[in-house]
Protein backbone atom coordinates (compact mmCIF):
# COMPACT_ATOMS: atom_id res chain seq x y z
CA UNK A 1 0.00 0.00 0.00
CA UNK A 2 3.21 2.12 -0.63
CA UNK A 3 1.89 4.16 -3.29
CA UNK A 4 -1.87 4.03 -3.41
CA UNK A 5 -3.80 7.41 -1.96
CA UNK A 6 -6.95 6.68 0.36
CA UNK A 7 -10.44 7.16 -0.75
CA UNK A 8 -11.31 10.31 -1.51
CA UNK A 9 -7.65 11.80 -2.23
CA UNK A 10 -6.48 13.16 -5.58
CA UNK A 11 -3.22 12.51 -7.03
CA UNK A 12 -1.37 16.03 -7.06
CA UNK A 13 -1.07 17.88 -10.38
CA UNK A 14 1.30 20.53 -11.97
CA UNK A 15 1.46 22.11 -14.51
CA UNK A 16 2.45 20.15 -17.95
CA UNK A 17 5.80 21.34 -20.11
CA UNK A 18 3.53 22.05 -22.88
CA UNK A 19 1.69 24.91 -20.36
CA UNK A 20 5.08 26.34 -19.05
CA UNK A 21 6.22 26.62 -22.92
CA UNK A 22 3.05 28.32 -23.64
CA UNK A 23 3.45 30.73 -21.03
CA UNK A 24 6.99 31.59 -21.30
CA UNK A 25 6.67 32.03 -25.67
CA UNK A 26 3.50 34.77 -24.41
CA UNK A 27 5.55 36.78 -21.96
CA UNK A 28 8.37 36.54 -24.10
CA UNK A 29 6.52 38.13 -27.38
CA UNK A 30 4.97 40.53 -24.81
CA UNK A 31 8.29 41.40 -23.78
CA UNK A 32 9.46 42.00 -26.99
CA UNK A 33 6.59 44.23 -28.07
CA UNK A 34 6.20 46.87 -24.75
CA UNK A 35 9.25 46.97 -23.60
CA UNK A 36 10.28 48.69 -26.26
CA UNK A 37 7.33 51.25 -26.50
CA UNK A 38 7.34 52.01 -22.74
CA UNK A 39 10.63 52.49 -22.67
CA UNK A 40 10.40 55.13 -25.65
CA UNK A 41 8.78 58.27 -24.04
CA UNK A 42 9.54 60.94 -27.09
CA UNK A 43 5.91 60.19 -27.68
CA UNK A 44 4.80 60.79 -24.27
CA UNK A 45 7.23 63.97 -24.70
CA UNK A 46 5.71 65.22 -27.57
CA UNK A 47 1.77 64.61 -26.51
CA UNK A 48 2.93 66.52 -23.54
CA UNK A 49 4.02 69.61 -24.97
CA UNK A 50 1.84 69.31 -27.72
CA UNK A 51 -0.92 69.93 -25.29
CA UNK A 52 1.27 72.12 -23.52
CA UNK A 53 0.86 74.95 -26.22
CA UNK A 54 -2.33 73.90 -26.96
CA UNK A 55 -3.84 74.40 -23.55
CA UNK A 56 -1.25 78.12 -23.06
CA UNK A 57 -3.27 79.34 -26.92
CA UNK A 58 -6.48 78.65 -25.65
CA UNK A 59 -5.47 80.41 -22.21
CA UNK A 60 -3.93 83.28 -23.97
CA UNK A 61 -7.57 83.86 -26.27
CA UNK A 62 -9.48 83.94 -22.95
CA UNK A 63 -6.88 86.37 -21.62
CA UNK A 64 -7.23 88.53 -24.46
CA UNK A 65 -10.97 88.53 -24.19
CA UNK A 66 -10.94 89.02 -20.55
CA UNK A 67 -8.59 92.09 -20.87
CA UNK A 68 -9.96 93.51 -23.71
CA UNK A 69 -6.16 93.80 -25.14
CA UNK A 70 -3.61 91.89 -27.02
CA UNK A 71 -2.38 88.58 -25.86
CA UNK A 72 0.84 87.41 -27.64
CA UNK A 73 2.46 83.66 -27.39
CA UNK A 74 5.81 83.44 -28.60
CA UNK A 75 6.24 79.57 -29.22
CA UNK A 76 10.02 78.62 -29.32
CA UNK A 77 11.79 75.14 -29.82
CA UNK A 78 12.22 74.35 -26.46
CA UNK A 79 9.15 76.87 -24.20
CA UNK A 80 7.21 79.16 -24.83
CA UNK A 81 6.59 83.15 -23.47
CA UNK A 82 3.17 84.53 -23.22
CA UNK A 83 2.56 88.68 -22.51
CA UNK A 84 -0.02 91.31 -22.78
CA UNK A 85 0.07 94.84 -24.53
CA UNK A 86 -0.16 97.65 -21.86
CA UNK A 87 -3.15 99.28 -23.45
CA UNK A 88 -6.43 98.18 -25.06
CA UNK A 89 -6.69 98.16 -28.65
CA UNK A 90 -5.92 95.55 -31.26
CA UNK A 91 -2.66 97.82 -33.07
CA UNK A 92 -1.17 98.00 -29.96
CA UNK A 93 2.18 95.72 -29.25
CA UNK A 94 2.84 93.13 -26.37
CA UNK A 95 5.15 94.48 -23.95
CA UNK A 96 7.58 91.04 -22.56
CA UNK A 97 7.31 93.44 -19.19
CA UNK A 98 4.08 91.90 -19.13
CA UNK A 99 4.61 88.19 -18.86
CA UNK A 100 1.61 86.26 -17.93
CA UNK A 101 1.62 83.40 -15.47
CA UNK A 102 0.74 79.47 -15.88
CA UNK A 103 -2.46 79.04 -14.04
CA UNK A 104 -1.26 75.44 -13.04
CA UNK A 105 2.09 76.34 -11.07
CA UNK A 106 1.74 80.30 -10.94
CA UNK A 107 4.96 80.86 -12.82
CA UNK A 108 5.68 82.65 -16.14
CA UNK A 109 5.05 80.64 -19.13
CA UNK A 110 9.13 81.71 -20.08
CA UNK A 111 10.26 80.46 -16.77
CA UNK A 112 12.36 77.16 -17.03
CA UNK A 113 9.89 75.08 -15.22
CA UNK A 114 7.69 75.42 -17.86
CA UNK A 115 9.64 74.29 -20.44
CA UNK A 116 8.57 71.51 -22.72
CA UNK A 117 9.00 67.72 -20.81
CA UNK A 118 10.88 65.05 -22.27
CA UNK A 119 13.44 66.72 -24.77
CA UNK A 120 10.44 67.73 -27.21
CA UNK A 121 10.73 70.31 -29.40
CA UNK A 122 8.67 72.71 -31.60
CA UNK A 123 9.90 72.16 -35.38
CA UNK A 124 9.75 75.69 -36.07
CA UNK A 125 9.22 78.78 -33.69
CA UNK A 126 5.87 80.47 -34.40
CA UNK A 127 4.23 83.64 -32.74
CA UNK A 128 0.23 84.39 -32.16
CA UNK A 129 -1.41 87.44 -31.07
CA UNK A 130 -5.09 87.08 -30.03
CA UNK A 131 -7.05 90.35 -30.29
CA UNK A 132 -9.21 91.60 -27.44
CA UNK A 133 -12.29 89.32 -29.42
CA UNK A 134 -10.13 86.47 -29.31
CA UNK A 135 -9.31 86.70 -33.04
CA UNK A 136 -5.35 86.14 -34.21
CA UNK A 137 -3.48 88.64 -35.20
CA UNK A 138 -0.69 88.03 -38.21
CA UNK A 139 1.35 91.37 -36.80
CA UNK A 140 -0.62 94.03 -34.05
CA UNK A 141 -3.80 95.40 -36.07
CA UNK A 142 -3.64 92.99 -38.50
CA UNK A 143 -6.08 90.00 -38.86
CA UNK A 144 -4.78 86.49 -39.56
CA UNK A 145 -6.03 85.24 -43.03
CA UNK A 146 -4.91 81.73 -42.93
CA UNK A 147 -4.79 79.37 -40.30
CA UNK A 148 -1.56 79.04 -38.40
CA UNK A 149 -0.10 74.95 -37.98
CA UNK A 150 2.19 74.61 -35.54
CA UNK A 151 4.11 71.06 -35.37
CA UNK A 152 5.83 69.18 -32.38
CA UNK A 153 8.43 66.15 -32.58
CA UNK A 154 7.59 63.00 -31.45
CA UNK A 155 4.08 63.79 -31.91
CA UNK A 156 2.10 63.45 -35.55
CA UNK A 157 -0.66 65.52 -35.41
CA UNK A 158 -0.19 69.72 -35.60
CA UNK A 159 -1.69 72.13 -33.36
CA UNK A 160 -3.61 74.12 -35.83
CA UNK A 161 -5.41 77.99 -35.16
CA UNK A 162 -8.19 79.40 -37.45
CA UNK A 163 -8.13 82.40 -38.82
CA UNK A 164 -11.35 83.77 -38.14
CA UNK A 165 -12.49 82.63 -34.80
CA UNK A 166 -9.24 81.44 -33.09
CA UNK A 167 -10.32 78.08 -32.83
CA UNK A 168 -7.55 75.67 -31.49
CA UNK A 169 -7.08 72.22 -32.31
Amino acid sequence: MCGRLGPGRRAPRGYTLAELILVLLITGILAVVAVPRLLDTSQFAGRGARDFIATALRDAQKAAIAMRRNVCVAIGSTGLAVSHASASGNAQACAAANSMTNPVNGLPYSDAANAYLGGASVGSAASVIFDALGRPLSSAGVPSTSTLSISVSGNNRAITVEPETGLVR
